[in-house]
């Protein structure tokens, strides 16, 4: 009969030992999402979010390298493209409403040069596919001085 009590202990301390975690957890995440970060919080969280940008360029520029003109080659270059797309729309979405005031001037200056990489994403696409030519040679020039202009305006944010 003892063994029986202290099994039905045992279960409800660990039952409401998860729900204790569960509802922990929900409140965490409840508060963790709707407040405004605070600068070094904010500085961090831009940090992480740069070097997975930076990895998706990566990947892009290698793709426009590597680009042999076939189908897949093609799709494959306006997916990840499409993804820059969606990258900056969840970094406004995500990031925009959490930015604390002393961040606010950074905040615009550095969603402003993602706009300017994603004008230089959208060039290459398009000249990337072009026939090999003097429009094809004009349009990637133009898209390296996109990209250029957009890390001059990444690197100059105060």
């Amino acid at each position: 009969m003892k063994k029986i009590k202290l099994t039905k202990k045992w279960w409800t301390l660990i039952i409401s030992a998860i729900i204790v975690l569960v509802a922990g957890s929900v409140f965490l995440f409840i508060y963790n999402s709707h407040r405004v970060f605070t600068k070094s919080e904010y500085i961090k969280e831009v940090t992480f979010q740069k070097e997975d940008f930076d990895d998706l360029m990566n990947k892009y520029m290698d793709q426009v390298i590597s680009y042999n003109g076939t189908k897949e080659s093609t799709e494959k270059l306006e997916s990840t493209a499409n993804k820059f797309e969606t990258f900056v729309d969840e970094l406004k979405k995500q990031l925009g409403p959490r930015v604390p005031s002393e961040a606010s001037g950074h905040y615009q200056g550095m969603m402003a040069a993602y706009d300017i990489y994603l004008d230089a994403v959208d060039m290459y696409k398009k000249a990337v596919p072009k026939p090999i030519g003097e429009e094809r040679s004009t349009l990637l020039k133009e898209a390296e001085g996109k990209m250029r202009e957009a890390k001059e305006a990444m690197k100059n944010i105060k």
